[in-house]
């Protein structure tokens, strides 16, 4: 016993080997007098910590995906053991008025049987995500429609959320959308009217008229002097000439119709098991209860505007044909490199035979596995 360095024996006693470590502080104890007296001399509960830091590189282990596993079915357990003791005791849990949450909100019914209709799979976001805060997507009884809330994702980057019928083609609800900016950007700014001094003084002053005990000497229809205006003692300010009428700032042709041949239009794909984001290219005379068919949709649908073709995609974009037959090819190599492990693994066995004692040739092993995987990478 005494052979052992310090690091194996208990760390109460230090004279036996330790057979225990503390879930909490992973103290090393031998036996339950040593766990005992741990706990009361360190006030150690021997209760695993979930909130406890653990390093990046053990989070992707067994043993860190079995710490959250715990954790998770210790909460559920806790809730089913509060729930069977609420009811065993006649306690009730909820109210008659959070049961009426549970029922469907108005208009919510009729929305979810034409969304049935159109074919489309809706992932829903959890409650309380701005994904969720954000779908305003609802019925319109009177046009007996979906108005669906998409999301924007400009040719700049910038994404704005918009509302769109499913019956209104994808041109003329992105020009919709961005007219509004259009009539911004052309509007000139307005001009704060600066008064000349001269100006506001011929304004102001009247011309001084004579007294009436002495009447003036030049006639009133004398042709040298100008008709001037007779001010009245109720008026207090001078007439003004109003200004010319201007037409209101047309659009650009290129702001009028921001959706022309040169705006391709993509809907986003989620849950994609790639880095790349997968585009289905669209049509700018589709309408969403043609796009949304037989798609599936993150709570609401996100559109693309992009002046790139499906052939010539910035970086960090595929299309969905281009995606399916890469992982059409991945699926058939993993297919071939699964065929030829399972003929080296029985040529291993072969070689080796019932009784094991033959050596395996490892050199001609990698040779094999070597020879394939070129054949294959040419092939690709």
């Amino acid at each position: 016993m005494t052979d052992l360095p310090l690091t194996e024996l208990c760390m109460i006693c230090h004279i036996h080997p330790y057979k225990y470590c503390c879930p909490r502080c992973s103290s090393r104890t031998c036996s339950l007098t040593c766990i005992k007296r741990h706990k009361q001399w360190a006030s150690c509960n021997g209760i695993r910590d979930p909130a406890a830091y653990l390093k990046p590189r053990e989070l992707a282990t067994p043993k860190g995906i079995d710490h959250d596993y715990n954790y998770l079915t210790s909460i559920e357990r806790q809730l089913d053991n509060a729930e069977r003791n609420a009811d065993s005791r006649g306690i009730l849990l909820y109210s008659d008025n959070q049961k009426k949450l549970h029922h469907p909100v108005k208009g919510e019914v009729p929305l979810e049987n034409a969304i049935k209709q159109c074919r489309v799979v809706i992932d829903r976001a959890p409650k309380g995500m701005s994904r969720h805060k954000q779908n305003e997507t609802h019925w319109d009884r009177r046009a007996k429609r979906i108005i669906w809330t998409v999301e924007w994702v400009h040719k700049d980057g910038s994404r704005e959320v918009g509302k769109c019928p499913d019956t209104e083609p994808l041109s003329a609800a992105y020009a919709r959308l961005v007219a509004p900016k259009a009539v911004e950007v052309e509007k000139p700014p307005k001009k704060k009217r600066k008064a000349n001094k001269d100006e506001s003084k011929s304004t102001i002053t009247a011309p001084i008229t004579p007294p009436q005990d002495k009447p003036s000497r030049l006639p009133a229809t004398s042709p040298t002097v100008p008709q001037m205006l007779s001010l009245d003692h109720h008026a207090t300010t001078p007439l003004l000439q109003s200004p010319p009428f201007r037409e209101p700032p047309l659009l650009s042709p290129k702001l009028e119709q921001p959706s022309g041949p040169h705006i391709h239009f993509y809907l986003l794909l989620p849950s994609t098991p790639t880095s790349y984001r997968v585009l289905v290219p669209l049509s700018s005379s589709d309408t969403l209860s043609t796009a949304l068919t037989d798609r599936l949709v993150l709570e609401f649908p996100t559109i693309y505007a992009l002046k790139q073709s499906p052939e010539k995609l910035p970086t960090g974009f595929v299309a969905e044909e281009d995606y399916l037959k890469n992982l059409a090819e991945n699926e058939h190599t993993d297919r071939h490199l699964d065929g030829l492990l399972n003929e080296v693994q029985g040529w291993g066995q072969r070689k080796l035979g019932r009784d094991g004692k033959q050596e395996l040739d490892t050199g001609a092993l990698q040779d094999v596995l070597k020879r394939d995987l070129i054949s294959v990478v040419d092939s690709g």
